[in-house]
């Protein structure tokens, strides 16, 4: 085994054992992109699958968005290259925007999640497995901070529906550097599908400026992330509302 390859299963173990994501046999569907992120997750909860004798019982699904020139089938056949099965479900988010005129990456996002949560609920399975990872953490705390003026970001596990479903996040502590040099170890492929609004989203937005500070000082990238697991409520204001606000205002 590589020491990118031991690194990598040691901070997934990170994961699944501090935040006890999955249990052995269970059924797991994974949301396949088919980029960098959800192969390397795949391919990650394959091998310890078999290797750690887990028995999970791994369903792959990739949403289908219905722009222009998307290439499902080669999506689908990474991960039967992988080892797993995968199940292509098509949403037609080009027609939600021109039906709702509601913003395009709020209306993508929804639908596909929509279309996620549905094929769980087929299956009978409780976990969701998603490929969000450290920079992915970062970039949705600060993009919550300076578009909606809230201090929030993805969890490791998040329940949804009280219970009924739980979004587990097995790459949390992995950096997006860490996930290509794996990709490139295990001889695996991105699918490139473009998405026609990343130039404007606000997202790409985010991530072009957390990258520039990445270049700038490395130590930053993990800096940021460890001080969001590092909070001082003593210096920071109380939440609009408690009893702390109204006694300052008194």
């Amino acid at each position: 085994m590589s020491w990118i390859t031991s690194r990598c299963t040691r901070l997934v173990h990170k994961s699944l054992g501090s935040n006890r994501l999955i249990a052995d046999g269970e059924t797991v569907v994974v949301g396949v992109s088919g980029g960098a992120d959800s192969l390397c997750l795949l391919h990650l909860l394959d091998s310890l699958s078999h290797t750690g004798k887990r028995h999970w019982d791994m369903r792959a699904v990739h949403i289908d968005p219905g722009f222009d020139g998307w290439n499902s089938l080669r999506v689908a056949r990474e991960c039967q290259g992988i080892g797993v099965d995968c199940t292509v479900v098509r949403v037609d988010v080009p027609g939600c925007v021109k039906r709702t005129g509601r913003d395009s990456c709020y209306t993508c996002a929804r639908e596909r999640r929509k279309a996620l949560f549905s094929f769980c609920e087929m299956l009978g399975s409780r976990k969701l497995a998603l490929a969000h990872n450290l920079d992915d953490v970062n970039e949705t705390f600060l993009m919550n901070l300076l578009y909606t003026s809230s201090a929030r970001t993805i969890l490791p596990s998040q329940p949804l529906f009280s219970g009924r479903l739980v979004i587990v996040r097995p790459l949390y502590y992995m950096s997006k550097e860490l996930i290509l040099r794996y990709l490139r170890s295990a001889g695996l492929r991105p699918v490139r599908n473009r998405c026609p609004f990343e130039s404007s989203s606000s997202r790409g937005t985010v991530r072009r400026f957390l990258n520039r500070l990445y270049a700038q000082d490395p130590r930053i990238r993990t800096n940021f992330f460890a001080g969001l697991h590092n909070l001082k409520p003593e210096y920071l204001p109380a939440p609009r509302g408690t009893k702390s606000e109204v006694r300052s205002e008194e």
